[in-house]
């Protein structure tokens, strides 16, 4: 059953949802379905299915719609599933989308094409337009490719042509490009974070939520950080912050979903494995994350012991 909810109106924490996989480097179902029910106990607003935290971008079209449907199964339209489209030119992206949009998705988060970056606006809005025009469905743009960033008058053209753009997801370790965002654009589109070690204050900026790799690994705590500024407690939300970030900073390297999921193993929630050719970390990579986790009191054994 998929969400009534209104992506126009989504606010809050909205993970890109990890994705479990099995020893032969299939989809988890039963893993999946039990951390997409974990996170709505969270109280998560929202779940991008198959971003890059998902590892998404290796997924087929039947995988992709098969993560959805199962997705859209286990929260029963307590909130919006959205898709997220990786893709390579705009012929792949929309055969992801319907795909997508078939299996119940009600919105896409797609960053530039994938392996051809362009910054050129013709580009980008033929990208993004091939996708709405195909499905009728909104669209959150994903500006996160560091080398090339849409810049912010870029992205007031290109949704000003395109109506069914109703947000940009802002990453690419950019806090300045938020800044204009939210300056620029606040209220006419929704704003999200996506700066990892900087959303406390990406909140206190007045973002419209975030949907990030934290809100992943950290759901329970990435929304008592929301709540807490919210309600203007912001001695609770810095040392949520200051718990969080220097576990993050550790996960935020190449190999980033395997060490999603080796953070949140050492957390307690069975979350599966990797997807070939990647592995849970291992050595001093794995000891360092382990003592980081204990550090901040987040490790599977100390939260039993409370």
């Amino acid at each position: 059953m998929a969400s009534s909810h209104s992506l126009r109106d989504l606010t809050g924490v909205i993970p890109p949802m990890i994705t479990p996989f099995d020893d032969e480097d299939r989809i988890d179902e039963k893993k999946l379905i039990a951390e997409a029910r974990y996170l709505i106990q969270c109280g998560v607003t929202g779940i991008v299915v198959g971003g890059s935290m998902g590892e998404g971008a290796g997924f087929s079209e039947a995988e992709l719609a098969a993560a959805v449907r199962i997705i859209v199964e286990a929260v029963e339209g307590s909130v919006p599933v959205l898709a997220a489209i990786i893709a390579d030119d705009s012929l792949e992206a929309v055969r992801l989308s319907l795909a997508a949009q078939e299996a119940g998705a009600v919105g896409f988060q797609v960053p530039p094409p994938h392996f051809q970056f362009s910054m050129d606006n013709r580009v980008l809005d033929h990208y993004y337009r091939s996708i709405t025009d195909a499905t009728g469905l909104p669209l959150i743009i994903y500006n996160v490719v560091p080398w090339a960033q849409a810049a912010v008058e870029a992205l007031q053209e290109i949704i000003g042509a395109n109506p069914q753009i109703i947000g940009v997801k802002q990453s690419g370790r950019n806090i300045h490009t938020l800044v204009a965002l939210l300056s620029t654009m606040r209220g006419s589109i929704r704003i999200y974070s996506a700066l990892d070690d900087m959303i406390f204050p990406s909140f206190m900026l007045g973002v419209d939520g975030t949907i990030s790799g934290t809100a992943a690994v950290f759901p329970k705590e990435t929304v008592e950080m929301y709540q807490a500024v919210n309600q203007g407690d912001l001695e609770t939300a810095r040392s949520l912050h200051e718990r969080i970030t220097p576990i993050w900073r550790l996960v935020d390297r190449a190999d980033f979903p395997s060490r999603a999921k080796y953070a949140v193993q050492l957390t307690g929630r069975d979350i599966g494995q990797p997807r070939r050719p990647f592995r849970m970390p291992a050595g001093e990579a794995a000891r360092e994350m382990e003592r980081a986790i204990a550090r901040s009191g987040f490790l599977a054994s100390q939260q039993i012991s409370r």
